[in-house]
């Protein structure tokens, strides 16, 4: 199984989790929320706004090949990168990113997040 279309992707901080959201059209987006709600709460919330339509989250291609994941997150401050492996189940990203923002250079391990079913 590859990378998941149905949930969302999350790294949880210790102050922040960072969400990473994929859509077939070959476009995925990002964005990093304050921790207040537990994940399930929390999950659901972002994924009603984290739409291809909101107009300022962070956003931009993706491309897969075999199990590597390759994906440009670009807002309004600038480009994060994220470079890594899409675990054979689909249910982890290991991720190295790279913050043309800051310079900040960060791994970190995301977690699928299954969307509630309507």
């Amino acid at each position: 199984m590859g990378l998941r279309f149905d949930g969302l992707y999350a790294e949880q901080g210790q102050t922040y989790t960072s969400f990473l959201r994929f859509f077939r059209t070959g476009e995925g987006m990002s964005v990093s929320v304050q921790r207040r709600l537990p994940m399930e709460e929390t999950v659901v919330a972002v994924a009603a706004w984290l739409l291809p339509d909101h107009p300022y989250a962070s956003r931009g291609p993706y491309s897969v090949e075999g199990n590597v994941l390759s994906f440009d997150a670009t807002s309004q401050e600038g480009t994060v990168e994220y470079l890594g492996v899409i675990a054979p189940h689909g249910m982890e990203l290991c991720l190295h990113s790279h913050s043309h923002i800051n310079g900040h250079k960060a791994y970190g391990v995301y977690r699928y997040q299954r969307l509630p079913s309507s």
